[in-house]
């Protein structure tokens, strides 16, 4: 089964018929959310307005591949392409994977656990506390962006001037990684 991540964050009107969503401001500073492209960022509000139907005690249930196709209008190749890209925005119950990406089915070491714990409380929107993160997380970000920067220059950087862009604690190191890339091509 597929869920809306925080669902209780976006459905504040569950009792209205029709129902609502709350679309927040914040998405308008979410990485994410800017590295979507125009198809998917249109198909993820579909997608929330559909499990806004879920009932007065939803739990934001994304119907399976071929509902939501009908419900778009698009091929279920098209919806398993698009929610292979929202990945940020949705969580799943099953076994079955939505794609055939590659699986890792090895054991999470408990270095690999603590490090999702971290990322999970530095992602969450409006918490206000910036931790920095590790060569490892850089690195990772780097090669998933394609790679056009030098991950340990980028992390050396601003670990010897504490983090800072300018005089300024950093809000957010992808935001950070994005301007370097800019840089890079310029």
């Amino acid at each position: 089964m597929t869920r809306i991540k925080n669902w209780k964050r976006f459905q504040h009107f569950k009792d209205r018929r029709p129902p609502w969503i709350k679309l927040y401001r914040d998405i308008l500073d979410d990485i994410e959310w800017h590295e979507l492209d125009g198809s998917s960022a249109k198909i993820l509000l579909m997608i929330w307005l559909i499990a806004s139907e879920d009932g007065p005690e939803g739990q934001g249930v994304v119907p399976c591949i071929k509902e939501l196709a009908f419900r778009l209008r698009i091929s279920e190749k098209q919806v398993e392409s698009a929610i292979s890209k929202l990945s940020h925005w949705l969580e799943q119950d099953d076994i079955t994977p939505i794609s055939e990406r590659y699986q890792n089915d090895l054991p999470e070491t408990e270095t690999e656990t603590e490090t999702e714990k971290r990322q999970s409380i530095v992602s969450r929107p409006g918490n206000g506390r910036f931790h920095p993160p590790t060569l490892e997380e850089v690195s990772e970000h780097v090669k998933s962006r394609g790679g056009r920067i030098d991950p340990v220059k980028f992390h050396a950087h601003y670990t010897s001037n504490g983090w800072k862009v300018g005089k300024n604690p950093m809000k957010s190191w992808k935001a950070a990684i994005v301007t370097w890339e800019r840089s890079a091509n310029q």
